[in-house]
């Protein structure tokens, strides 16, 4: 489905985009995984190279615009241009675990957390779309997926920020699509629910109890994998999706019906 494309995907060495970036180089596609640690996504290169995908691998931090810049130039420069470029890096219910940064109201999160968390999950989609779109337009079209989530389409008691900075950037790739469509480029965000990764495991999923709950929650009655992601991501990237733009698609088993 996507033979001779390029596609970088950020935040692509674990969770929901790595399971994107094994799935888009099976389908043909050259893949640059972009993510913050360069162990990881050593690895992720090593594990796609195993089964025959074409990959490059490129650490940098998605808040950064010169780190960005960089690795749009190398893409262009080595396999000679982007055709999808998937926005999937972001921190969320794990932030507070893994970067001290609290997911709580508006009232008690500090104006540390609130940046930095804005910084990577918005700063990083506008980051990567100011320097991939002119490569995007320069191949004549393409695909842009953002990663937002059900927060963005439903209020919370908590995780303030974390809502604020989804729901801007379904409110981005809507602007995204009406600005560039005649350009060929088609924008939609996908907004995940409750999807058994790293990211969520140990903060949402970490007791039988709390996997029942939200199985109870869940009309289909179960936890979504990144597969269930990776699946619809891979729809929007290749011609089969060539009439959705615009969108903010849940893939929540049910959840916001």
């Amino acid at each position: 489905m996507l033979e001779g494309k390029v596609a970088i995907i950020t935040g692509a060495a674990r969770g929901q985009g790595l399971a994107a970036a094994k799935l888009f180089a099976g389908e043909g596609a050259k893949v640059v995984i972009n993510d913050l640690d360069a162990d990881s996504v050593e690895a992720a290169v090593s594990e796609i190279k195993s089964a025959g995908g074409t990959v490059l691998g490129v650490p940098g931090d998605v808040a950064d615009a010169g780190s960005v810049e960089g690795i749009v130039a190398r893409t262009v420069r080595e396999f000679g241009g982007l055709d999808v470029l998937y926005n999937n890096a972001g921190i969320g219910y794990s932030a507070t675990s893994r970067m001290g940064i609290g997911m709580d109201d508006v009232v008690r999160c500090s104006l540390e957390d609130w940046n930095r968390i804005l910084d990577i999950n918005l700063g990083g989609v506008f980051h990567f779309c100011k320097y991939g779109i002119p490569a995007l337009i320069e191949r004549g079209g393409g695909a842009i997926i953002n990663t937002a989530s059900i927060a963005a389409l439903k209020g919370s008691r908590n995780a303030h920020a974390y809502g604020a900075s989804k729901g801007a950037i379904v409110a981005l790739t809507r602007s995204l699509a009406v600005t560039y469509g005649r350009n060929g480029i088609r924008a939609n965000a996908i907004c995940p629910g409750i999807i058994d990764t790293e990211m969520i495991h140990d903060t949402l999923l970490g007791s039988e109890a709390q996997i029942t709950g939200l199985q109870r929650m869940t009309p289909l009655g179960a936890i979504g994998t990144a597969l269930d992601i990776a699946n619809v991501a891979l729809f929007l990237a290749s011609d089969a999706g060539k009439f959705v733009t615009g969108q903010a698609i849940p893939v929540d088993g049910g959840i916001t019906a």
